[in-house]
């Protein structure tokens, strides 16, 4: 409902900013064609950025071990007002990679994203945590700038993520929503790249089939062999010969090194190994 309010308030300013009643820029509405994200790991100072990033974006449903969501695998979100000025201050809880928590199946909707698995209504064996919005690390700076890190916002002080237990989900998805005061954002490869050329994600251990995505309790953010089977076809040749999914150190070939990773992770779900 909180989420509702903010896209009905967020659309009511755009309208009035485009009947020319309040300038954009002052409103602090963010402009589609100039605001977006970008997948990035390392530093702040120097990141990776593009398909180097986007092989650092890979999790299991416990996020546990250093081989996960490695390097402070992030988004990096930058926010403009129409006339390109960057928008400073938006607060972390509005800028958000949208989650409805489960499938229609299940009873979820809304404008995040249907086939993540992220809930303890259908997994509370596994003490899933309920998430619909994964927020930024905290509010924008002077340049528009923030950085939503997949593991964790909080810092140990030298710049690494710490793990958030409260960040937990099952399931992947090519493209979930990034939002900014309720307006979905358009993802580029790179800062420079173009718009379009890159959708929200993150590879995941837990991939059959969608995830626990039915109303059957306790199929869902876990990783078992219905989850490695489909890794070990690839590796043998298909079919499909090539899965995008399966290419978790996004190399463009499943191999023998992504099936050691899932095989690693067998048995893992929200509470194992790790709480």
């Amino acid at each position: 409902m909180q989420q509702r309010w903010k896209l009905l308030l967020a659309l009511a300013v755009f309208l009035l900013a485009l009947s020319g009643s309040i300038p954009a820029a002052y409103a602090g509405v963010p402009d589609i064609t100039q605001s977006f994200y970008v997948p990035q790991s390392g530093s702040i100072t120097t990141p990776t950025e593009g398909a180097l990033a986007i092989a650092n974006a890979r999790r299991c449903p416990n996020d546990d071990g250093s081989g996960v969501l490695r390097f402070n695998s992030r988004l990096k979100v930058v926010v403009k007002a129409s006339d390109g000025s960057p928008i400073a201050g938006i607060p972390a809880s509005d800028i958000c990679v949208l989650f409805n928590g489960g499938t229609p199946a299940q009873g979820f909707s809304g404008v995040g994203d249907d086939t993540i698995i992220a809930n303890a209504q259908f997994n509370p064996a596994a003490l899933c945590p309920d998430v619909r919005c994964v927020p930024a690390d905290g509010p924008t700076d002077a340049t528009g700038t923030a950085y939503i890190t997949w593991l964790g916002a909080t810092k140990d002080g030298s710049g690494n993520a710490i793990r958030d237990a409260s960040r937990k989900w099952g399931g992947y998805a090519g493209d979930i929503p990034v939002m900014v005061l309720g307006f979905k954002l358009t993802g580029r490869l790179t800062t420079g790249g173009a718009p379009g050329s890159y959708t929200a994600h993150v590879k995941n251990y837990d991939t059959f089939p969608r995830n626990g995505g039915g109303t059957l309790l306790n199929q869902g953010e876990t990783v078992s062999s219905l989850d490695i089977a489909p890794v070990k076809a690839a590796v043998s040749g298909g079919p499909p010969a090539y899965a995008y999914l399966s290419d978790f150190d996004n190399n463009g070939v499943v191999n023998s090194l992504d099936l050691a990773q899932v095989i690693a992770h067998n048995g893992h779900r929200c509470n194992v190994p790790t709480p």
